[in-house]
């Protein structure tokens, strides 16, 4: 058996050997360790090496070897990221005139964690931050006053596909890539869901044909037949003190004078609702999230397969899921006042 030790150089040298070779710094680490048992360099060490030969640097001699770290505060560090937090640790570390593992090792012990951003549905300029926060100060003040969540009827459209692929999850070594999932094909074959409820549940929806939109006038039949289920299905939005009160989003087709008109006729409220707020509407952060999870994997061969599911569905949902759907307005809506009108988590 060989008794040879190889240093950390030698160790550095084999990992360049095996870049070339187009090993992946994980096979890289394998090698090492068959080769060299415990003297092998860590997992970690593989990876950082890895991503210095990518940036095209091949230098594998330990310049920092001998010299003290340099030293930084916490509050250092800590004002760079109330700057800009997506910073790397390579541009903190450049900005302090330290090693990037030394900003490393500090985040860890500051309790620092990584995270990848939320896609938001748009990018909010400092007037649509403020209308959103003015909006929801304005009705969290009005429900605290008198809570008015029971009168609220709520609703919008939806893409329904077809054929819905299911997210997958994989157990990879860091730095590989985990395995993909297709979005639904956009172009594929796909019907608008149209829907609108309150507390106790569905009250209409309406399936529409493959290639068909929603426009004003279609919008304004749509409102004509809401009218028509909520008195047989709400007896109660009857008397005055019950008025309906009608949270939709700005679509031109919810807005267009024909459409507000017929809604004004029927004596319905139309709730203050800020442009971009999907954060903000029971049918985006609740119905629709719930009815995103339950149609992975599912699919459909025909417009009746759709409906005949939908159906069922909705009869599987119980009162109380309603309820906490419009019921969780007045905590979203203090979300936003406390996040100064940005979207939150």
């Amino acid at each position: 058996m060989s008794s040879f030790v190889p240093t950390n150089y030698d160790l550095r040298t084999a990992l360049v050997f095996c870049y070339h070779l187009k090993k992946t710094a994980a096979e890289s680490h394998r090698m090492l360790v068959e080769a060299y048992g415990e003297h092998a360099l860590g997992k970690t060490q593989c990876f950082e090496w890895f991503k210095k030969f990518k940036s095209g640097d091949f230098d594998v001699r330990n310049e920092e070897r001998g010299k003290p770290p340099k030293k930084f505060e916490d509050k250092d560090l800590q004002a760079l990221l109330d700057e800009d937090d997506t910073q790397t640790q390579q541009e903190l570390a450049e900005q302090l005139n330290v090693t990037q593992k030394a900003v490393s090792l500090r985040l860890k012990a500051m309790g620092k964690i990584q995270k990848v951003g939320k896609w938001v549905p748009h990018e909010l300029n400092e007037r649509q931050q403020e209308n959103r926060k003015t909006t929801c100060q304005m009705l969290l003040v009005r429900c605290k006053r008198k809570s008015f969540l029971h009168r609220i009827v709520t609703g919008d459209e939806k893409w329904i596909y077809f054929q819905n692929p299911k997210r997958r999850k994989s157990w990879v070594n860091p730095g590989e890539p985990s395995t993909s999932t297709a979005r639904p094909n956009r172009f594929g074959k796909k019907t608008m869901l149209c829907v609108w409820w309150d507390q106790k549940g569905i009250i209409y929806y309406e399936l529409l044909k493959p290639g068909e939109t929603v426009n004003t006038d279609r919008y304004q039949q749509q409102m004509i037949d809401l009218n028509r289920a909520i008195r047989e299905k709400r007896p109660e939005y009857a008397k005055r003190q019950h008025k309906v009160i009608l949270l939709h989003d700005n679509a031109p087709s919810h807005t267009a004078k024909r459409v507000t008109d017929t809604i004004e006729a029927f004596n319905w409220e139309i709730l203050a609702h800020a442009a971009y707020s999907p954060d903000l509407a029971p049918s985006d952060y609740h119905l629709f999230a719930s009815l995103g999870h339950a149609l992975a994997e599912q699919h459909f061969d025909s417009y009746e397969n759709v409906r005949k599911w939908l159906d069922n569905w909705f009869a599987s949902k119980e009162e109380l899921f309603f309820w906490r759907g419009i019921h969780n307005l007045p905590k979203r809506w203090e979300k936003c006042i406390n996040s100064n009108g940005d979207y939150f988590e």
